[in-house]
């Protein structure tokens, strides 16, 4: 396999049914590593994974308080327009997962995160401390991660957006509202993940999220 590098809002009167597009979304970032193990598909109630081979124990996030709390406050921030719920302890709910811990475990050292190369959602991506020299480039990865694990979305060529992988952009990003072009890892255009040429990074993550009417 390639891999590629809530608000709780109510639905409505407590009687009426409920609104499969009400369904909140969660977000559990986890600092504590822990233990996980392969599975036919993402569970991250369950800690499995499509991207491990075998069972694997994490080691925990190697920063410390301080970055950790700059880092969590960026991510909130960079998702704050959508109703995720972004949360530091382990839900009992279905949700999607990013586990912060040291480095890939099949090499690579410079690997700052990794998620399933697919247009599908998926629940886990992990994301590599050991490689990640600010907390706010540990940030943008894991909007990355996020955003390619719950709306199949591509890295852009836009500075202005997350998925852009350059280093030397403004400091102040978001989820662009218009049409981006997607490239690869020399920053030439390509396929994205879901089809076309280009995407509304905006526009797919709210479609992935929405919001209740």
């Amino acid at each position: 396999m390639r891999v590629a590098l809530v608000l709780l809002i109510g639905c409505g009167h407590e009687a009426a049914p409920p609104d499969a597009a009400c369904t909140p979304s969660t977000l559990f970032l986890d600092r504590e590593g822990g233990d996980y193990d392969t599975g036919p598909i993402d569970d991250a109630l369950a800690n499995h994974s499509v991207l491990l081979d075998g069972p694997m124990h994490l080691e925990p996030y190697p920063h410390d308080d301080a970055t950790w709390a700059s880092t969590v406050a960026c991510i909130r921030r960079g998702l704050a327009r959508l109703p995720i719920d972004v949360v530091e302890t382990a839900p009992s709910i279905p949700h999607v997962e990013l586990v912060f811990t040291t480095t890939y475990w099949a090499g690579s050292p410079g690997m700052t995160y990794v998620v399933p190369d697919s247009c599908v959602p998926h629940q886990l991506g992990f994301v590599f401390g050991d490689a990640l020299p600010t907390d706010a480039r540990a940030c943008q990865m894991a909007l990355v991660g996020y955003a390619q694990l719950t709306a199949g979305l591509s890295i852009g060529d836009n500075c202005n957006d997350f998925l852009d992988l350059s280093m030397d952009c403004a400091p102040e990003r978001e989820f662009v509202d218009a049409e981006v072009d997607c490239v690869d890892a020399l920053d030439q255009p390509t396929m994205c993940r879901c089809g076309g040429t280009t995407q509304n990074t905006f526009a797919a993550m709210a479609a992935a999220h929405p919001a209740c009417e």
